[in-house]
């Protein structure tokens, strides 16, 4: 162990686990290499349920990590389309009008048009002067990235392996029986599909953001 470092009795028997299960398959593989779930069962010498656990649990600690990362690049494409809306105006503004007689001059309401605005606006309360919170509205194109599904709405492949599907089911609370065929397992996958989720929708509600 590092020096220093403080490990829990629990996760000294878990790597301890480990260690033996590595050390035994010096000679052979003891369960094919293409059982990845009995293999890491066996390994830290825990069942299913806890595996299906934790790999939600893992998968709950990326999907948040995913959403700040997503929202740090949601609040830089919305500062770049600021500007670059202002850049816009800016120039408009500073182009030559026309010096023909024929065309009237633009009152202040007209002009007051060439400010850029922004989408949502944070009203006062009367009387307290205290801020709501802010409603914001950001307009982004079809790129593959941004239709991209949460991996707990993703639906199972049809390359997938069989074992794969059944945990697929598994974590989503679907029950099947044992002894069913992959195709059979697929189609019931695909019977109870869950409505779809997309990541960057899901982390602008987290923001109050609307996503058009």
């Amino acid at each position: 162990m590092p020096t220093g470092h403080y490990y829990s009795q629990e996760t000294k028997e878990l790597i301890f686990n480990v260690i033996q299960f590595i050390e035994g398959e010096k000679n052979r593989p003891k369960i094919p290499l293409y059982n990845v779930n009995d293999r890491i069962m066996a390994a830290l010498q825990i069942s299913h349920g806890s595996m299906a656990k934790l790999k939600n649990e893992m998968k709950q600690l990326q999907e948040e990590q995913q959403m700040v990362l997503e929202h740090k690049l949601l609040e830089q494409q919305q500062q770049h389309q600021l500007y670059v809306l202002a850049q816009k105006y800016k120039t408009e503004r500073l182009r030559p009008r026309s010096s023909s007689p024929f065309i009237a001059p633009k009152n202040d309401h007209f002009t007051s048009m060439d400010t850029p605005r922004a989408v949502a606006k944070s009203p006062l309360i009367h009387g307290g002067g205290a801020r709501k919170s802010r409603a914001i509205t950001i307009i982004i194109d079809n790129a593959s990235w941004h239709r991209e599904v949460t991996d707990d709405t993703k639906p199972p492949l049809r390359s997938w392996r069989k074992q794969m599907i059944a945990d697929w089911l598994h974590d989503h609370d679907i029950s099947y029986a044992k002894d069913i065929s992959k195709a059979e397992l697929l189609e019931l996958a695909y019977e109870n599909l869950p409505e779809k989720k997309y990541k960057v929708e899901e982390e602008a509600k987290q923001y109050q953001i609307n996503i058009l």
